[in-house]
């Protein structure tokens, strides 16, 4: 072995008996990636509502002629001002696990979610299903009693970078 090649494999060593958290947040996707694995009717993100609003009045429906394309995913807003704010940190205000329901994420899986149905944790949006087979916000709620918050969304997060991890 060459000498060399001794402090990668020191660097190696460490990464794999070194436990970590990777966190990745939506916008480092390749737009190719995002466009694949993000919930999008018709290349559009959130069912059409603002992604700002979420963070102020609540779920409301964008408008056709208020919009924005951020790294291939087309974004509506209620108004120029949302849109605004939007374009100054799209990072801020892009739903989790692009847009898929945060409950299915948990084990994995993708459920399209119902855009009224979402939840704001530390300054992110989650989306939930709320539909014929239950009410995955309430259920997310009821397992509070159980595990913390962080865990569940750790949980959701591992799952969706073992999706999109390239």
């Amino acid at each position: 072995m060459k000498i060399s090649n001794l402090p990668l494999l020191a660097v190696l060593f460490v990464c794999s008996t070194t436990p970590f958290t990777l966190k990745v947040e939506a916008s480092a996707l390749s737009e190719v990636v995002r466009e694949e694995h993000f919930s999008l009717k018709k290349g559009l993100a959130l069912g059409g509502y603002d992604p700002v609003a979420y963070f102020q009045e609540g779920p409301t429906k964008g408008r056709k002629t208020i919009h924005t394309t951020y790294k291939g995913v087309v974004y509506r807003f209620s108004s120029e001002a949302n849109l605004k704010t939007f374009e100054a940190n799209p990072l801020e205000y892009e739903a989790q696990y692009g847009g898929w329901c945060a409950w299915a994420m948990i084990d994995g899986g993708r459920t399209k979610p119902n855009p009224e149905s979402y939840k704001i944790v530390d300054g992110k949006l989650y989306l939930f299903y709320d539909g014929l087979f239950g009410d995955t916000l309430a259920m997310w709620n009821e397992k509070l009693a159980n595990e913390s918050e962080d865990q569940l969304i750790a949980d959701a997060d591992e799952h969706w970078l073992g999706q999109v991890a390239p």
